[in-house]
């Protein structure tokens, strides 16, 4: 008896190990009844369902479908593949708008195979509380088959919640081990968190809002200026106005932009010209220095053959004095080192940047 119990032992550990294996392994592989030409198919799946998140493509939908079904029709009795199929079929549920189909589909695949990074994208892609939904991905990214498309996941929910540092980081880190239409798919998100890196996630909320936009109006920079600036300190005495008082005041005072057309108004988007005049004009009200309005006009005027340093604003031009100020005090600058380009829209966070270069 003493001689054969060990003998049991081993074996019966030795079996244990191998369950306990090939559990682990499972998210990593498709069990032998799903060949590699199945993984293939699963890849197309892949391609063709991540490409849809950046787009809507009614053809494409279907088509994306119509592999997902191929699929289905697989007589494949494996947990996983079972698992994997589900979740991203519940991601095309979701992107045709059934989101009950969507949560039907996650749970039938987590009573399959839980730990399938598909089938944990999915469930990410359920919760609408973005900390929960970070918080979950923080604990399973980890555990994941393919830790890089959490990543990407992260890095979504990361941006989503103004934490755009390390959105960046995460997009950044998840990119080179994944196919390139993750990156394809993903990277306009992630020049755009790296464009908003210097915003805190604790920014005040209408600012941090207006900063995200791609184009601001004239009434998104007044509020700006309000939230960002002392620059309108003396007009409102601390109170908060709102952007139609500021635009009455200021037009009143002759310092909302008039182009050729005659006085912008409050939804008329924002161009770097009217940026500029804007700024400087408060600039020089603020410090109760009007001569500022002028300076460079007055300057250029004793010159022998006045001529204006900056390529596309002429001296004579209703903006030169204002482009001059900002660009000389370096609250703006020529993006190419000769021009300005004074009809480029302005964005929310560029106009940020130029409230923090204010003097």
């Amino acid at each position: 008896m003493f001689t054969i119990r060990p003998v049991l032992v081993m074996i019966l550990f030795g079996s244990f190990i191998s369950l306990f294996s090939c559990a682990s392994l499972q998210g990593d592989i498709l069990a032998s009844t799903a060949n590699e030409e199945v993984s293939e198919e699963f890849a197309a799946v892949a391609a063709a369902v991540v490409t849809l998140d950046t787009m809507t493509d009614a053809q494409k939908l279907r088509d994306a479908r119509a592999l997902v079904r191929n699929l289905e029709s697989r007589d494949i009795k494996d947990a996983v593949f079972e698992a994997r199929l589900l979740a991203w079929s519940g991601r095309l549920f979701l992107l045709e708008g059934k989101k009950p189909e969507a949560a039907r589909a996650l749970r039938m695949a987590q009573t399959r195979a839980a730990g399938e990074a598909a089938v944990a994208v999915l469930e990410s892609r359920l919760e609408q509380n973005a900390e929960k939904r970070l918080e979950y991905l923080d604990k399973f990214r980890t555990l994941a088959d393919t830790p890089a498309v959490l990543e990407i996941e992260r890095a979504r929910t990361l941006e989503q919640l103004r934490r755009y540092r390390e959105a960046v980081a995460a997009f950044d880190s998840a990119f080179p081990s994944l196919p390139d239409y993750y990156r394809t798919t993903s990277e306009e998100s992630r020049n755009r968190a790296w464009e908003l890196r210097s915003l805190s996630p604790d920014h005040a909320e209408q600012s941090g809002n207006l900063a995200v936009k791609t184009e601001i109006t004239l009434g998104d920079a007044l509020i700006l200026i309000r939230d960002e600036t002392v620059l309108l300190a003396n007009t409102t005495a601390g109170s908060q106005w709102t952007a139609e008082q500021l635009y009455r005041d200021l037009n009143t005072r002759g310092i909302i932009p008039v182009d050729a057309v005659g006085t912008i108004r409050l939804q008329d988007r924002m161009t770097r010209a009217y940026a500029a005049w804007l700024l400087w004009q408060l600039t020089a009200e603020y410090r109760a220095q009007p001569a500022l309005k002028t300076r460079y006009s007055d300057r250029i005027r004793t010159l022998p053959n006045p001529r204006s340093p900056i390529a596309d604003v002429p001296h004579g031009s209703r903006w030169f004095d204002s482009v001059m100020g900002c660009v000389e005090w370096e609250i703006m600058n020529l993006p190419d080192g000769k021009n300005f380009f004074p009809n480029q829209p302005v964005s929310g966070i560029s106009f940020v940047e130029m409230l923090r270069r204010v003097k």
